[in-house]
């Protein structure tokens, strides 16, 4: 054995040996949280609630640095030891789903869709059931590659308003008004903060996230995929590819790539030893980049056709590699890039203008195929467009919430030094094309502009009470909007709405997502309670209390791999797979009326309690995405509706979740 091995195996042990130190006296847990409130802490007070104030400024931050090199998780460190997805008893998963479809069919209806089940259950959905588990011996994760393959990458649909989501940055809230002209003094400082959240990464700083009640550790697994990762197209499936390295893996691409005015730059933004540029070398990179492209003609556009048909975007792209080198290494270049930015020269002046420009506002500078597209707006706004396929909109969300809270606890101006020496310049990427393809692009933004044309998108604050009051009754704040969402549609049509929402499955290994169905018989016979004046104050509150505890019940079941749709999506991608005829449990009207098949009204997610709010496009057409961040003192919320359908309207659909929220805390109130 070689001296250097000997050394690594020493270290190793070492290394073994201080964290089952650090574990055993609690020294981990209080890295994790210092690491924590440096990443969040929005002031210098929250920050110093964390650390020993008897000892001096300079003192104080070595010590910090220090406990968190020997006794911080790396961010990787669980990953092996998570527990693989486990499969619910088909039973379990058939009861459950019964009980789900009750307020969307009539007593005659569902004794035909539980006679539909029943059957399933002593046949065919037997042997596909059996099939799973037999996956499941030789698959960390059985859902894992079908999920991505089935949802995702098999769609042939555009991706802006039918995959993608934004995610809007509350800088103008608290430290960067609206200003025409600033966004140029505004964004190195931002992009500097985001180049460090990728240096966290590489070195694996990042704290492990854990459940909180039970201090598991979750799979962080997704955010190997917040940098670096492109969806690549096919002509018959896309592919995901991911170039981000830890430093222990090796060399990561430090470039981003820049879009301006349909032309496309390559900047390296890191230096040879490893460390983002400062902002005022940034600022001369993009500066160069703007004075270019605002003295210069435009370009040809080339990021429109990301927002084509995948398979039309795919011939597209592999012609143009076909028919030049250099047209081949600069999609190489854009698609390994850490992160796309792109200038826009629209006007927001709030989250909801923020979110649909971001979304729907143009697809000439956007690269919709890349992970994340940053948006800097002329009104000093910015925003972020994300593709969707490789992580969760809270992964995305968390690099929001870290340069949101660092730009309020630092300040909005850039305080350190800058280095004598030159900054490589910016690099244009040239394609070479011909009319098929500028024809091709003029034909994706049409496309484009179709779809975009009819979306709305609104993102109101609703400020009379936020968690505080909430949390006041002792309530669920996630499990209190969602029934208000209930009444707010059943008040607006009169009937229940299937309901999809997010439940995270990370604390297994690589999981992503599981469904909870929010519309149940209890929320359901609570809404109609509150709009009848015959029924006592006493019963309705009874009502929603049954309510709130049924969706809690179904949250932590969904949590912990007990809800039921992503079983039942597994045993349809096997009946599928087996050339067989499709069960007539997925062909029962119950299964699309209670939301099945991605047939779900509404399309809703906690964005957690930080101040970044996304937004989506509804799941179908007579639906709502909506989106919420529940705050101390306020809900934020995005409503979506397609302008098309009659029986929509985003601002309707506001108005009636605030007059919900209003009369829930009526009722809370009342005695």
């Amino acid at each position: 054995m070689s001296l250097t091995k000997v050394y690594h195996e020493i270290k190793s042990c070492v290394w073994s040996w201080v964290e089952y130190l650090a574990s055993c006296i609690g020294a981990t847990e209080t890295a994790r949280l210092l690491q924590l409130a440096r990443l969040f802490a929005t002031t210098d007070e929250e920050l110093q609630q964390v650390q020993l104030k008897w000892i001096p400024g300079s003192l104080q931050e070595w010590l910090v640095k220090k406990a968190i090199q020997v006794f911080g998780e790396r961010t990787w460190k669980y990953q092996d030891s998570l527990p693989p997805l486990p499969v619910l008893p088909l039973k379990n998963t058939l009861d459950k789903y019964l009980e789900s479809v009750k307020p969307f069919t009539t007593a005659e209806e569902y004794k035909e869709t539980e006679a539909i089940v029943r059957e399933f259950e002593g046949g065919v959905g037997q042997l596909l059931h059996q099939q799973l588990l037999e996956r499941a011996k030789v698959n960390r994760n059985w859902l894992e590659d079908w999920w991505l393959d089935v949802v995702y990458l098999r769609s042939r649909l555009p991706l802006p308003l039918n995959s993608n989501i934004s995610g809007s940055i509350p800088t103008f809230e608290h430290i960067w008004p609206l200003q025409e002209g600033s966004i140029m003094d505004r964004l190195p400082l931002y992009l500097w903060y985001w180049l460090q959240m990728w240096k966290l990464l590489r070195k694996e700083q990042i704290p492990v996230d854990k459940a909180v009640r039970t201090g598991q550790p979750f799979c962080m697994d997704q955010f190997r995929k917040m940098v670096s990762t492109h969806r690549i197209p096919g002509v018959t499936m896309d592919k995901i590819v991911s170039h981000f390295r830890t430093e222990a893996e090796g060399a990561a691409p430090t470039h981003i790539t820049v879009l301006c005015k349909g032309r496309v730059f390559k900047l390296e933004v890191i230096d040879p030893q490893g460390e983002p540029l400062t902002p005022p070398e940034l600022k001369r990179q993009l500066d160069s980049v703007k004075e270019q492209c605002d003295n210069g003609p435009e370009g040809p556009h080339i990021s429109t056709m990301t927002a084509e048909d995948r398979t039309k975007w795919a011939k597209i792209r592999e012609k143009m590699m076909a028919m030049d080198a250099v047209n081949a290494h600069n999609l190489a270049i854009i698609e390994q890039s850490m992160l796309v930015l792109a200038f826009d020269d629209a006007f927001p002046k709030n989250h909801g203008e923020n979110l649909y420009e971001t979304l729907a506002g143009s697809a000439h500078n956007r690269w919709f195929d890349h992970i994340s597209t940053m948006v800097a707006f002329k009104s000093g706004l910015l925003c972020a467009n994300y593709e969707h396929s490789s992580a969760e909109a809270l992964v995305h969300g968390y690099t929001g919430y870290f340069i949101s809270s660092q730009l309020q606890r630092n300040g909005p101006k850039w305080k350190g030094s800058v280095p004598d020496r030159l900054v490589p310049p910016p690099e244009e990427l040239v394609f070479t094309i011909d009319d098929e393809i500028r024809a091709a692009v003029v034909q994706a933004e049409k496309t484009f502009l179709n779809q975009a044309s009819d979306i709305e998108v609104i993102c109101p604050n609703f400020t009379d009470y936020g968690k505080k009051f909430i949390r006041s009754f002792k309530l669920h704040p996630d499990s209190y909007m969602q029934t208000v969402l209930q009444l707010a549609y059943f008040r607006i049509h009169g009937k229940p709405a299937p309901t999809y929402e997010t439940a995270t499955l990370r604390q297994y290994y690589h999981g992503r997502t599981e469904t909870v169905r929010s519309c149940t018989t209890e929320v359901f016979n609570w809404c109609k309670a509150m709009v009848d004046n015959t029924v006592p104050v006493e019963e309705k509150k009874e009502l929603m209390m049954a309510a709130f505890k049924k969706h809690i019940k179904l949250m932590e079941e969904a949590r912990c791999m007990l809800g039921f749709d992503r079983h039942l999506f597994g045993l349809q991608v096997l009946a599928m797979g087996a050339g067989i005829p499709l069960p007539s449990i997925f062909s029962d009207p119950a299964y699309t009326k209670s939301g099945g098949g991605g047939n779900f009204v509404l399309s809703t997610s906690l964005g957690g309690y930080t101040p970044c709010p996304g937004a989506a496009a509804p799941m179908v057409h007579h639906g709502h995405g909506i989106f919420y961040n529940i705050l101390p003192d306020r809900i934020t919320y995005s409503v979506s509706a397609w302008k098309s359908c009659k029986e929509t309207s985003a601002e309707e659909m506001s108005a009636s979740i605030q007059q919900s929220l209003r009369d829930m805390r009526k009722l809370l109130m009342a005695s």
